[in-house]
């Protein structure tokens, strides 16, 4: 059955032939314009192509095309910044180009419809890396070596699985499998099939990598749970960077897959409208704020990095989180929505103080509780506790606490402003007439969440 779905989604994500001359047409007129803009460069990089077009692993209307400028060794990191970016402003002019940031600045336009990015890197010999987009033309060869033509189709497939498992997307918001690594696991595990029948059995930890290496593979990497080495650097751990939740949540999409095999555990399903009709909704707070325009990465560090610390900070407070998350339009607005167990919590709360053999600490919780506690008592197992009134019982109240100083609450500093000056709060219905699409996404995903095909 898996075979018979894996062979539709093949066609289904093959780009057509149109499609791919439009590709190679952009690719062939970019690469020969940032040639000229090169030769007056002191430098003279190198310039050729990369990423999943150069691969020919990527999929339909979603060509990019990376250009990388393979600087020499005697200019310094400034010079490749500088020196790439007035390449890239001269060819495509200045006012079109989008300052991306990885390990260091990089250029994104768009051309055709189609987008570009400009990548500077040096030109090192295998092994000696100065930085991380020096391995990528080395990435281009090994994989223009070893992958057939029906690994790359296979490769297609599983970046369109996990695309639908929401797992796909090495950046900052997604924290999921970059391109490259869904290439290197199907040259792993030779096709689509065996890596899902595979992975639907993983268990911590996850070594992949040459049978030679395995021993010393896990010896280096002792503390991660996913390592797959990249073939060109056996150095480089490529599941460092994924999440825990995404790992898991791919494990969960190949059990899902191999306990009931159907197109929509591929592709998904076609959605006309984005309708909400769970009762939970009620149990849906938002805090929806504008913002200045800002780096897609550099914005989604700063909502993950606020939207767990908020999270914990109601936690602390009694409120049961069931989920929570960030949303935005990555652009100029951002909310971050919770889902509670309950709205409310009870007008009184238990603190829980040290045991009474700790006399210094003892002396300290009572000093701090005598005067606010409505009584303490010693409970069966020898500490001292506390029953107070609580200052909040509303999660609406204490996120207005938030608000009004959000420093106190472990918000990053560049949407402190934003969210103390024009932050809203919304609950239930609230939040389902804001009528933004990527807020509803978000509610939609934050009440049925993209992996409950496995538990139903």
């Amino acid at each position: 059955m898996i075979d018979e779905l894996v062979e539709e989604v093949r066609r289904l994500t093959t780009p057509d032939e149109l499609e791919v001359k439009k590709a190679k047409r952009v690719a062939e007129t970019v690469i020969e314009s940032i040639k000229r803009n090169s030769f007056s460069s002191p430098f003279n990089p190198e310039v050729i192509a990369g990423g999943s077009f150069a691969r020919d692993t990527w999929l339909p209307s979603e060509a990019d095309i990376d250009i990388f400028l393979r600087y020499p060794l005697n200019a310094s990191k400034t010079d490749l910044e500088q020196d790439s970016l007035k390449i890239a402003a001269n060819t495509f002019g200045r006012e079109n180009l989008i300052i991306r940031y990885a390990e260091h600045p990089y250029v994104e336009t768009y051309v055709d419809g189609i987008r570009v990015n400009v990548v500077p890197c040096y030109n090192v010999e295998k092994g000696r890396w100065l930085t991380a987009a020096d391995r990528s033309p080395y990435h281009l060869e090994f994989m223009q070596k070893h992958l057939t033509y029906e690994q790359k189709s296979d490769v297609r497939v599983l970046k369109k699985f996990m695309k639908t498992a929401g797992v796909y997307g090495a950046e900052i918001k997604v924290g999921g499998f970059s391109g490259y690594m869904c290439e290197v696991l199907i040259f792993r595990f030779k096709t689509f099939k065996d890596l899902v029948t595979n992975a639907s059995e993983w268990r911590t930890p996850v070594v992949i990598t040459d049978e030679d290496l395995m021993e010393e593979t896990k010896e280096r990497f002792i503390n991660d749970k996913l390592i797959i080495t990249d073939p060109v650097d056996a150095n480089r751990n490529l599941g460092k960077a994924l999440s825990i939740k995404t790992f898991s949540r791919f494990i969960i999409a190949c059990r899902s897959l191999i306990k009931n095999p159907k197109i929509e555990c591929l592709i998904g399903r076609k959605e006309k409208t984005m309708r909400i009709d769970s009762p939970l909704l009620e149990n849906v707070l938002a805090i929806h704020f504008k913002h200045k325009e800002m780096s897609v990465d550099i914005l989604w560090g700063m909502l993950n990095h606020t939207v767990k610390s908020l999270t914990k900070h109601f936690w602390t407070h009694g409120f049961k989180i069931v989920r929570s998350l960030a949303v935005s339009n990555d652009k100029d607005e951002s909310a971050f929505l919770f889902l509670f167990e309950g709205n409310s919590v009870p007008d009184y709360e238990i603190k829980n103080g040290p045991y009474v053999f700790e006399k210094e600490n003892t002396d300290k919780f009572v000093s701090k509780n005598r005067n606010i506690a409505i009584f303490m008592w010693i409970d069966d197992e020898g500490r001292v506790c506390a029953l107070k009134n609580r200052k909040m019982t509303t999660n609406i109240s204490l996120a207005k606490e938030f608000l009004k100083d959000p420093t106190k609450y472990g918000v990053s500093k560049k949407i402190v402003e934003p969210l103390r000056d024009n932050g809203k709060i919304l609950l239930g219905k609230e939040v389902k007439a804001n009528r933004r699409r990527w807020v509803t996404e978000g509610v939609k995903e934050i009440l049925e969440p993209a992996d409950q095909n496995y538990f139903s």
